[in-house]
């Protein structure tokens, strides 16, 4: 008698599940109910008479046998996915999801979106979104990621993407009742925009330029670059602008940099992919795209 084995659904079910630890999220990506996907988890759980999720009030996690199906689940349906693109290169939408933040996603990678899905209509490329940077060592389950990451991190499965400059900016109204500034100190006379996430970046660049002693100055505080960006647009205080994403503020006149000669910090944005991920042929041109826009 042959045994019956998990159909796939439910083990593509079970890996979304497991890589987002959560159901409704899992749900969001397979476009199911979140119903659906705790019934599936449930039944599976069942079948393998063994427990895969710790169910906690909001939240999940994997117990140990969980997390090491989770591993070969996901290696076996990576597999298959690059096995299909390679034998079937043509195949209508080969999906590629790629994780960055919100600002990177809307300031540099949303102007170019329309003419990426015109030039590669058989690829549905999902962006999804954090906030705040993110650079640990965790992986997101994403296809690929743009984490910053130090030269030193030394992760096979990065490259560098990008060198950001990172540099004081703010509306030219803020010149109108004061002289431009001139040295690092003159920006103690200007309220300071911080974002959440990139808190220690005014606390480098005061040290950078010499401000060892002198206390960083509180202002506003918010919890996104996008945010950042409209509070200085409007005159309420000077940022930190990270470069290329906010070139077009700069090439309007929204933005002005603050002084005349550069006082800035720099951060190395990384594409990290998933080993597993490459050779598939979206995958592929994804990468390529990313690295002709970077260039």
């Amino acid at each position: 008698m042959i045994m019956r084995r998990p159909r796939l659904n439910v083990l593509r079910t079970f890996e979304t599940a497991a890589r987002h630890l959560s159901f409704s999220l899992a749900a969001n990506e397979l476009n199911i109910s979140q119903a659906a996907v705790s019934q599936q988890m449930r039944q599976l759980e069942t079948y393998l008479d063994a427990a895969l999720f710790i169910r906690h009030h909001r939240r999940l996690s994997l117990t140990g046998t969980g997390h090491a199906y989770m591993e070969v689940v996901h290696e076996a349906l990576d597999r298959l996915d690059t096995v299909t693109d390679q034998l079937f290169p043509d195949r209508p939408h080969q999906v590629v999801s790629l994780r960055c933040t919100a600002s990177v996603a809307t300031l540099w990678l949303a102007p170019q979106l329309g003419a990426f899905q015109k030039k590669n209509p058989e690829i549905d490329l999902r962006i999804r979104t954090l906030e705040q940077d993110f650079s640990g060592k965790e992986f997101s389950g994403d296809d690929m990621e743009i984490v910053i990451l130090s030269e030193s991190a030394n992760d096979p499965n990065a490259f560098k993407l990008l060198r950001s400059t990172i540099t004081p900016v703010c509306s030219p109204k803020l010149f109108s009742d004061k002289d431009n500034p001139a040295n690092p100190s003159d920006i103690l006379t200007f309220e300071l925009i911080h974002v959440l996430g990139y808190d220690d970046d005014w606390h480098r660049w005061f040290r950078r330029y010499g401000l060892v002693d002198v206390a960083v100055p509180r202002g506003l505080s918010v919890d996104g670059s996008l945010i950042a960006i409209e509070a200085a647009v409007r005159g309420d205080g000077v940022m930190l602008g990270r470069r290329p994403f906010i070139d077009d503020y700069l090439q309007s006149g929204e933005l002005v940099e603050v002084f005349p000669r550069p006082y800035h910090l720099q951060a190395d944005y990384y594409l990290r992919r998933r080993a597993r991920t490459k050779g598939r042929r979206a995958s592929e041109v994804v990468a390529k795209w990313l690295v002709e826009l970077a260039a």
